[in-house]
């Protein structure tokens, strides 16, 4: 697909909320108006979310730490069962692995990804449509591993019967994204409110999400870290 690079580091940058900043953000998801006794950092957050769904001024960062996904990411083994009869699969094992003794393995840098299927099958992509086709998007939708790796699982922190709930909150978010953009183009970012273990507060997070064609569907989403995604595709921020 040309859009994925395993071999790099994917640092995504979460913010922790104090009260009012996440009053400001349940705000802001829910289209309800500011509350003036809030703190300036709070109306930061407010208007940062506006920004970022089409709704407000240019967008003000607010400081950040880092959160990178480790070089060695484990792989959750194929064919594992997630509790409650989920909808979401279980990642794929790279089945180059299988190669003949004696003949060089390819390495993840090395594969050469012609369409999300192969993606899918060399474990560097997760399949999410049927629960995205739930919340109202109406095509095939999927995550890189390294995002499901730090969003989803939480670097591996969280137990599995979590992953649904947290996946439907991600798309929910890109599903509200959506909704508000006016423009048309192939790279967007959206917001979501995200607790990472062991800290139960929700952390704002940016996410990225692109269109792009595959040689079974016209048009497909793909959601990525920032940095697995063209830097010739300007993102989406304030249309």
């Amino acid at each position: 697909m040309g859009l994925i690079s395993p071999t790099m580091e994917h640092p995504m940058t979460p913010r922790h909320l104090t009260h009012d900043e996440r009053k400001a953000a349940e705000a802001a998801f829910a289209g309800r108006p500011f509350n003036p006794r809030w703190s300036q950092a709070a109306r930061m957050v407010y208007d940062g979310i506006l920004t970022a769904s089409g709704l407000g001024a240019a967008p003000i960062e607010p400081p950040t730490t880092d959160l990178s996904v480790p070089k060695e990411a484990s792989v959750v083994r194929s064919g594992e069962t997630t509790p409650g009869g989920s909808l979401l699969p279980a990642p794929s094992q790279n089945n180059l692995s299988d190669a003949p003794d004696g003949e060089p393995k390819a390495k993840p840098s090395q594969l050469a990804i012609r369409s999300r299927a192969e993606a899918i099958q060399a474990g560097l992509l997760i399949d999410v449509t049927p629960l995205a086709q739930q919340v109202g998007l109406p095509l095939p939708v999927g995550i890189t591993k390294p995002l499901w790796d730090i969003a989803i699982t939480a670097s591996h922190a969280l137990p599995e019967d979590q992953y649904e709930a947290r996946m439907r909150d991600v798309l929910m978010a890109l599903r509200l994204r959506l909704s508000t953009t006016k423009a048309t183009i192939p790279w967007i970012e959206f917001p979501v409110l995200l607790a990472f273990p062991p800290d139960t507060i929700p952390q704002l997070c940016v996410l990225h999400a692109v269109a792009h064609e595959d040689p079974t569907a016209a048009a497909t989403l793909t959601l990525a870290l920032r940095d697995e995604v063209s830097p010739t595709i300007a993102p989406l921020s304030n249309n």
